[in-house]
């Protein structure tokens, strides 16, 4: 193989038969742009918590290619861009509220949500479940953790998606043109929010936030780059996952047939979906220093992308990696992360997994609505994600 690309068309596509080869062939590659690609199970895990892998370079790279501007002040405190002690502090200020104990108050909601979402489409029996589904289920969900109206997830998703379009590798300069313009938008609707919060009170995330603030633990900036984060990272990669899932079961008609025959299996086939096919693929760190891995010699300064969609599919850490097996057992994947960057929306995200795909399982004669060669990807790297997916099945269902 020659250099492996994430930008290139066909891996954007579909990357697992590249992943194959990096897997068996060069785990620790030297691809494109001269970015290193690490694949294997155990040295992503390693490489997710190892602090000479560092997330500073990667927001000073980031900031110089979006220019000065309100983008590059707001996004670039965001905690995904933080290494310690930075990153500890802003966790532990949010982690309280994306505990089980707290989430579980959302569940009735995100289940209320499904359904209500469902509603219009059943005596159609067709639906896109990216756009009438994905996307405002999870919008909806992040926006009621964070204190925001359900009503509000329409801008606030434009918005988001145009922030978060500037975060990827292969970002266009039209992305950062909608990116530098969504975030003056984004901010100010922040910090309408938050001064609304101040005078009426709440226990809400952004309540929590505040609080924090007036003990010194937060500034007023990372506040608002919180709240970008959460909402962009929370409602993107739980969308997309959404997608890649019900594809996947339908893409293995024997699969689905068996969780309608035993519904116990549902978390289960959710951790299979999210192994199979993660909706974050990669993350990118920078060298603070010379590292040896595997016999390769990686240089202070070298850009490292770790691949969890490879190491999702690693035959060292799994039994017939590239089947589809919603019976089997659950070995933790890499698809939230690792060590303290573990996801903290991993629990809201399961929990809204759930809920979509027990109710469109539950539909009758459930089937793709368009040809498999006809659905097209999001033009990302990071992420992986569907831009459309129809659906069929018997109306009425």
């Amino acid at each position: 193989m020659t250099a492996f690309d994430p930008t290139d068309a066909d891996v954007r596509r579909d990357p697992y038969p590249s992943y194959h080869w990096l897997l068996r062939h060069d785990p620790v590659h030297r691809g494109a742009h001269r970015v290193w690609y690490v694949s294997r199970f155990a040295d992503v895990r390693a490489v997710l918590g190892d602090e000479r892998f560092a997330r500073t370079g990667i927001r000073r790279f980031w900031t110089d290619l979006v220019g000065p501007g309100l983008l590059a002040e707001i996004v670039g405190d965001i905690i995904l861009f933080q290494d310690e002690p930075d990153h500890g502090r802003l966790r532990g200020v949010v982690g309280p509220a994306f505990s089980p104990s707290a989430l579980r108050r959302l569940e009735p909601v995100i289940a209320g949500t499904v359904d209500d979402l469902l509603r219009p489409a059943l005596a159609r029996g067709a639906m896109d479940v990216v756009d009438e589904l994905a996307y405002p289920l999870a919008l909806r969900a992040v926006l009621g953790l964070l204190g925001l109206p359900a009503a509000d997830w329409g801008a606030v998703g434009r918005w988001s998606r145009d922030v978060g379009r500037t975060l990827d590798r292969g970002a266009s300069a039209e992305d950062m043109r909608r990116g530098h313009a969504a975030i003056a938008e984004f901010a100010d609707y922040v910090e309408r929010a938050l001064a609304r919060r101040r005078r009426e009170g709440g226990e809400d995330l952004l309540a929590l936030m505040l609080d924090a603030h007036d003990r010194g633990l937060m500034s007023r900036n990372e506040i608002v780059s919180t709240v970008v984060t959460f909402i962009f990272t929370g409602h993107e990669t739980v969308a997309s996952q959404v997608g890649n899932a019900v594809l996947s079961l339908l893409a293995h008609p024997d699969q689905l047939d068996l969780l309608r025959r035993r519904p116990d299996l549902l978390a289960q086939a959710v951790e299979e979906c999210l192994r199979y096919d993660p909706s974050v693929q990669s993350n990118t760190r920078q060298l603070d220093v010379d590292v040896e891995l595997r016999g390769r010699r990686l240089r202070r300064d070298d850009v490292v992308v770790v691949l969890a969609g490879a190491a999702n599919r690693d035959p060292r850490r799994y039994d017939r990696p590239d089947d589809f097996d919603i019976e089997r057992d659950p070995v933790p994947s890499m698809s939230f992360g690792a060590g303290m960057r573990y996801c903290l929306g991993s629990y809201l995200a399961r929990t809204q997994l759930r809920a979509a795909v027990a109710a469109l399982a539950r539909l009758p004669g459930l089937r793709l609505g368009c040809a498999s060669d006809a659905l097209a990807y999001q033009p990302r790297t990071m992420f992986r994600g569907l831009a459309s997916l129809p659906i069929a099945f018997t109306p009425g269902g």
